[in-house]
């Protein structure tokens, strides 16, 4: 998943060349975060990721860069936790409080990874949504151009059949009298 996030970043000409520059080094960090003593890490990423928040403003695309930093806070939320937690059960295997801990960092990992499986579900659904509702909109509009152009049509052969039967009626005038 840190892929696809990286090059979509790298690929996204919308960000900006620093914008794009932090997620790099957020990501970097990330990668070696089990190295990293826990504040250590936590101080370096939490200066990028404010200094990336404000530079996702000055993106063309604001909407898809704030999705873009709310990813990487994700991934440098869970590199803390895997970093911690494969730290702490380095320093006390035996003890079985930080194996319940551990467990419980796992169930919240996999948890949030449902979650964001879940609202990319969401996102699609809302897209699709939006896509049915200009459909149906471009729908309407035609529904009553067509529907104007019915009644002028019909309108018009009120007109004719009104002249077609003003003609019969002086034919048979005309025939009466020449008859």
């Amino acid at each position: 998943m840190a892929s696809f996030a990286a090059s979509f970043a790298a690929s996204n000409p919308s960000f900006t060349p620093s914008f794009n520059q932090y997620a790099t080094e957020i990501r970097s960090l990330c990668s070696r975060a089990h190295t990293l003593s826990s504040s250590d890490f936590q101080s370096q990423t939490s200066e990028l990721l404010n200094v990336m928040k404000i530079e996702a403003r000055s993106c063309d695309d604001r909407k898809a860069a704030m999705k873009e930093y709310e990813s990487i806070r994700n991934e440098v939320d869970r590199a803390a936790l895997l970093g911690s937690s494969s730290s702490s059960s380095n320093a006390s295997s035996s003890n079985s409080a930080s194996n319940g801990n551990a467990a419980a960092k796992k169930r919240f990992l996999e948890t949030n990874d449902k979650i964001e499986k879940q609202n990319a579900t969401l996102e699609r659904i809302q897209q699709s949504v939006a896509e049915i509702e200009d459909v149906g909109g471009e729908i309407t509009t035609q529904l009553q151009s067509n529907r104007e152009q019915i009644k002028k049509q019909q309108d018009r052969v009120k007109e004719v059949n009104t002249m077609s039967k003003y003609a019969d009626s002086i034919a048979k005038k005309m025939s009466k009298w020449w008859a």
